[in-house]
């Protein structure tokens, strides 16, 4: 007994230390079964503008963005059908799906999670993806668990 209890605590320890030592700062650490989607997450879209952490936005945004030629009115060069499977497989396991009675969110400032993790927070306007590291200065590098406090600006 005493022997499955230390493996046991073992394993959550092991897992607990990943979560923390996480490089990327996302909110979960990635599978090594999605680290292609990732990569590709990353290069497509991390280039022009912060990546953000897929769960702010639920899993058919996502979808929809991936295939997007016009990805909010930019034109963006072509991704394989197979590179974007990938994306959407990556960004699927970490995003949630939709279940509201509004319609599905296309921008940021459209979703109600995204919304409830910024309570209290006077969000610039325009939002734009910029402007998450006025708040989250480690933004750039996936890094959204923190807000600086010159950033944080109470309703």
């Amino acid at each position: 007994m005493g022997l499955l209890a230390f493996a046991i605590s073992s394993l959550l320890g092991i897992g607990l230390a990943r979560a923390v030592t996480d490089p990327y700062g996302m909110v979960d650490p990635v599978d090594d079964r999605y680290a292609a989607g990732y990569s590709l997450y990353l290069s497509q879209c991390a280039t022009c503008h912060v990546a953000l952490p897929p769960a702010v936005l639920p899993t058919q945004t996502w979808q929809t963005l991936v295939i997007d030629p016009a990805h909010y009115g930019v034109a963006l060069p072509a991704i394989t059908q197979f590179d974007q499977q990938l994306m959407i497989n990556y960004l699927q396991v970490y995003s949630r799906a939709h279940q509201g009675r509004e319609s599905v969110p296309y921008r940021l400032e459209e979703s109600a999670y995204f919304q409830a993790l910024h309570p209290n927070v006077a969000l610039p306007q325009p939002l734009n993806l910029g402007s998450c590291v006025g708040c989250h200065l480690g933004a750039a590098e996936q890094n959204y668990r923190g807000a600086a406090k010159q950033g944080y600006r109470p309703r």
